[in-house]
């Protein structure tokens, strides 16, 4: 009998911490759900119109407080943006257009699939032939969607009936030396880099 109640107490710890770890907030724009662990904040906010009841866009972001050196991998958040994902659709309707999510450069495996994407594509390397290293904003969309650049979580965006259809982009770079290098590069490829990355979806009926 006391083991039993004894299991019974630790359950209820556990349950209680795990669901203190989830926060939810919402005004009359947007809808938030923050899972928080030891300081590090992986939120997913969905936003709509003032006067709509549907809401159109999404974003995923990392705050960690801690300053954690430790690599990101989008692979290894996909469970995390699932179970967010499930908590805001038993709150909310939503019928997504746009993904906000961070550039490749902040997760290890998307910045791979970026380079090996720029790397492969015979559009860009002629591009480079003709202009050297220079920008060209449509290329660099076309390439990320040719290539499947976020390829993690176009895999989840399938099991939720969505599809990317592009890319929007803003404040454009280029891959370093450094990071090149990091990524088991030589550190002379030509990579260009987007800071900000809007992915745009549709339902996929």
């Amino acid at each position: 009998m006391y083991k039993k109640l004894l299991l019974t107490i630790c359950f209820s710890v556990i349950l209680y911490t795990l669901t203190a770890q989830i926060t939810i907030s919402r005004t009359s724009v947007d809808f938030s759900v923050t899972y928080n662990e030891d300081s590090t904040y992986r939120i997913l906010t969905f936003w709509k119109d003032q006067d709509s009841s549907i809401f159109t866009s999404v974003k995923y972001s990392i705050t960690d407080f801690n300053k954690n050196p430790e690599v990101k991998i989008l692979s290894d958040e996909i469970a995390t943006i699932n179970q967010l994902w499930n908590i805001a659709k038993d709150s909310i309707e939503f019928k997504l257009e746009s993904f906000n999510i961070s550039y490749p450069l902040f997760y290890s495996d998307i910045l791979n699939n970026h380079i090996k994407a720029f790397n492969e594509s015979p559009i860009w390397q002629n591009h480079i032939k003709q202009h050297g290293k220079k920008l060209d904003y449509g290329i660099i969309k076309n390439v990320m969607l040719e290539y499947n650049v976020y390829k993690p979580l176009n895999d989840f965006f399938k099991e939720k009936v969505y599809i990317i259809t592009g890319f929007e982009t803003e404040k454009h770079g280029f891959v370093t030396k450094e990071n090149l290098q990091k990524e088991g590069y030589k550190g002379d490829e030509i990579i260009p880099m987007p800071y900000i990355v809007w992915i745009t979806i549709q339902e996929d009926n």
